[in-house]
């Protein structure tokens, strides 16, 4: 009976929508680039660590494009981190990643702790698929049916609760001894409803602005990165043809090596001038993909910001202006509440008008 009252009262706190299953919203993480510490094992397991940092961006904003087009989701973000604030959180990692396949290690779970997936997807490469452009969609499409599946198994409280429980988390997040006791664990393990604010309560007033406005600024970095992935997509599809027709090359050439004698004995400028070939290739192709990951590994823009009518001007990476307008938000919600920062010690937030 009680967790039936909580949930009318859900119903009447969280936004109403249209007939048909409840849209969660999404929030993707930028994945793991998957790339050992030990830099001499880069080259046996064929690893450009600069592509696989500018790939960690590029491969979630493929993945939250095939939600988005499915209609199905609330809002799918692409986010420096994850944090508290999504329904449903995605992260990968990418464990290969060359022209002849892809595999990506997929973590995905909703604000109560419920995992959906955690297993690992794999995809080829074909002539074919690299003519088109995006040789592993079908892979990211894999991932977006799974997800969707799973949701369908989901009935309209469970996906009420999901939505109640990432609200009040957040709260949690801003100060979680004024939230101290609104959840709780069932038997599973899963975080649950205890209780809701009353209704018109001003500090979840509060709270709802402060999380728009982390909205607004994610909406922000989203927008960047989709940009940076469209100014990269056609060198990395040159790239992926590249890189698979090098390896193609090279088993045709070693197995036709061990079917015949080498151009000339150990030690002979044949033999070295071979070797000097495939260096050279080797370095040429090092070089060309440094030249794609400079779209994202570089500074970007500056981003300005408004909030509680003050101006501030971030500047560095993405994901060090997300931190730093976190760190301003939860400032003022200090500030306008009376009440203790996160690491408990009161705001001292006074910051010059930028």
């Amino acid at each position: 009976m009680r967790s039936l009252l909580l949930l009318l009262l859900l119903c009447l706190a969280l936004p109403a929508t249209a007939a048909g299953p409840r849209l969660l919203d999404v929030g993707l993480a930028i994945f793991d680039p998957g790339i050992p510490e030990d830099e001499s094992t880069h080259s046996a397991l064929e690893i450009f660590p600069r592509i696989r940092h500018a790939e960690a961006k590029y491969l979630p904003v493929t993945l939250r494009r095939e939600l988005v087009d499915s209609d199905l989701w609330g809002v799918v973000r692409v986010m420096p981190e994850l944090g508290v604030l999504p329904d449903v959180t995605v992260q990968g990692r990418i464990i290969e990643s060359n022209g002849r396949q892809q595999r990506i290690h997929v973590l995905v779970s909703d604000a109560t702790g419920r995992r959906w997936l955690d297993r690992e997807y794999t995809a080829v490469s074909s002539e074919a698929s690299l003519q088109v452009g995006e040789p592993y969609r079908q892979l990211y499409a894999q991932v977006a049916a799974d997800m969707l599946s799973y949701r369908r198994g989901l009935n309209e409280r469970q996906l009420r609760e999901i939505q109640g429980v990432s609200l009040m988390r957040y709260a949690q997040s801003l100060s979680p001894d004024a939230f101290a006791g609104y959840l709780g664990r069932d038997e599973d393990g899963y975080q649950r409803l205890q209780r809701l604010p009353a209704q018109g309560d001003p500090m979840m007033a509060r709270v709802e602005r402060i999380r728009n406005q982390e909205y607004l600024f994610i909406d922000n970095v989203d927008e960047q990165f989709g940009e940076l992935h469209d100014e990269m997509a056609t060198t990395y599809a040159l790239w992926l043809q590249y890189d698979r027709e090098q390896k193609l090359f090279r088993q045709d050439y070693e197995q036709r090596a061990a079917n015949r004698e080498k151009q000339g004995p150990e030690g002979s400028f044949a033999a070295m001038q071979q070797s000097y070939f495939a260096y050279r290739n080797f370095r040429i192709q090092e070089q060309d993909l440094d030249e794609l990951a400079l779209g994202f590994n570089n500074e970007v823009a500056p981003t300005i910001v408004e909030t509680s009518g003050r101006v501030f001007r971030l500047t560095g990476t993405l994901e060090s202006q997300y931190t730093e307008w976190r760190q301003i938000l939860r400032q003022i919600f200090a500030i306008e509440t009376g009440l203790p920062t996160v690491d408990g010690q009161g705001s001292n937030f006074s910051a010059p008008l930028q």
